[in-house]
């Protein structure tokens, strides 16, 4: 019982003289500079998935839209629904002369 005890103190004395060393304080610079490195990668990381949900959500989106289009222009001129047929292909080869 005297060891654990013993132990419990000496963990407790080393973990108290590790919080009476003086910290480093940054200066403003410092801040900055770390700052800016952090938003620098976040940005970066945010912009790469942007663009993968762009290209994702591109597709779905703008067949959507043009199908809305090609919708609202024919509700408005019913007149060019109508698709007039293909032209006919020749049954018979023409004539050499």
């Amino acid at each position: 019982m005297k060891k654990v005890v013993w132990a419990v103190g000496l963990l407790s004395a080393i973990s108290f003289s590790a919080c009476q060393e003086k910290q480093k304080t940054l200066t403003t610079k410092e801040i900055k500079a770390k700052a800016d490195s952090i938003f620098a990668t976040r940005v970066e990381y945010l912009n790469k998935q942007a663009a993968e949900d762009l290209d994702r959500r591109s597709a779905i989106e703008v067949k959507a839209k043009a199908d809305s289009i090609v919708e609202a222009y024919k509700a408005a001129h019913p007149e060019q629904n109508t698709m007039p047929p293909p032209p006919a292909e020749p049954t018979e080869p023409p004539a050499q002369q």
